[in-house]
């Protein structure tokens, strides 16, 4: 399943990959996550099973409190935030997933990424471009640089790493005439009446 996916060897070994023969994580890959001192502080197990109906499993910890792999992070460069694990691991570089597609003032990922003043790159699922908006305006408030990604077809996961790369590079510089701008062309004709 890994393999169809797009990781490799290098990448179930670099995020600990595992499975296990507990009843609730039959047929289900386990990513681990860890704090900056190397202490497990998440997890989540993905479905394999095209006949299971929930594809993610997460364990009870508030992902408000954690900061996903945050031993992978590095706070003075740009940091890039994506939604999921698999885009995260698309991603390739300095990252870390908001496991879901929103992000503010009472997460800790966003205030750590405030305290550090850390530019951000927002590259969230095309579907979840109003939230990803948002996002940025709310860190912009901080004085955060932010730039955001303008893939509007599919999401970083479901790339190659090479497509993933270039979604990234060619992420644009937020602010307040750029949200103006998306706002403006989201205005479906009549609407305003």
């Amino acid at each position: 399943y890994l393999y169809t996916r797009g990781l490799t060897d290098y990448h179930i070994s670099k995020y600990k990959i595992g499975t296990s023969n507990e009843y609730e994580f039959i047929n289900r890959v386990i990513f681990p996550s860890f704090d900056k001192n190397l202490d497990l502080n998440f997890y989540l197990a993905r479905t394999y099973d095209t006949q299971q109906k929930f594809h993610y499993k997460n364990c009870k910890n508030s992902k408000k409190d954690i900061i996903f792999n945050e031993n992978f992070i590095n706070w003075k460069k740009e940091l890039i935030i994506v939604e999921g694990i698999f885009d995260a691991i698309k991603a390739n570089c300095n990252v870390v997933c908001a496991l879901g597609s929103w992000l503010d003032e009472s997460y800790v990922l966003f205030q750590e990424i405030v305290k550090n003043k850390t530019p951000v790159i927002l590259a969230f699922d095309p579907d979840a471009k109003d939230k990803s908006q948002k996002i940025a305006k709310n860190f912009n408030s901080y004085g955060i640089d932010v730039k955001t990604t303008i893939n509007k077809e599919k999401d970083l996961g479901e790339m190659s790493f090479d497509e993933a790369e270039l979604c990234i590079k060619q992420a644009v510089n937020f602010d307040n005439t750029s949200r103006i701008g998306y706002l403006i062309s989201d205005i479906k004709s009549g609407s305003i009446y």
